[in-house]
């Protein structure tokens, strides 16, 4: 069957299911009187479907509207409104849905999402919070004799600054 075919076109199932139909029938196959029933079961789609198909010599063509948008929609008057939220960085519908109700929008919200998603180039690049801090793997280094680590316990340091300093406590 068709299933082995990694593919979802629907020229390529629809050949395929053919030439398995071929296969089984052999010499008695007829391409004009092919059973659409049997087409339909293998292919998955309807006999409606299939009839079309065979009227046009089984090659699928696309829809006649395909790529087609309409130049007014219920949107029309209200895109300067949704453009301007966009530009401020408002890109949530349920945000701007409430507003263009208030202005007389009669439309539904799923077109207004539509919208949305088609103009997300009118929204601001998202600004940095923070500057950058560079890399954080350096490690802390300091040269010989200025720094030493202290224990909970007496420390006596036998360095000429810590005498310095020590010698006015000691009078």
């Amino acid at each position: 069957m068709y299933e082995d075919s990694l593919s979802n076109d629907l020229q390529e199932i629809i050949t395929q299911a053919i030439e398995d139909i071929k296969k089984e029938q052999g010499d008695s196959f007829d391409l004009e009187h092919l059973n659409l029933a049997e087409l339909g079961r293998r292919t998955g789609l309807s006999r409606g479907k299939l009839r079309t198909i065979q009227e046009n010599g089984f090659v699928v063509k696309p829809h006649g509207r395909t790529g087609t948008h309409s130049v007014t929609t219920v949107l029309s008057g209200y895109t300067g409104v949704v453009d301007e939220f966009l530009r401020k960085g408002v890109s949530n519908s349920e945000v701007i849905f409430p507003k263009l109700r208030d202005n007389g929008y009669k439309g539904s919200k799923s077109t207004l999402k539509t919208y949305i998603a088609q103009h997300k180039d009118l929204m601001p690049a998202k600004r940095q919070l923070i500057a950058p801090q560079g890399n954080r793997g350096r490690r802390y280094t300091t040269d010989p004799g200025e720094s030493y680590q202290m224990d909970w316990g007496f420390v006596h340091v036998d360095t000429a600054e810590a005498m310095a300093s020590e010698l006015p406590a000691l009078r």
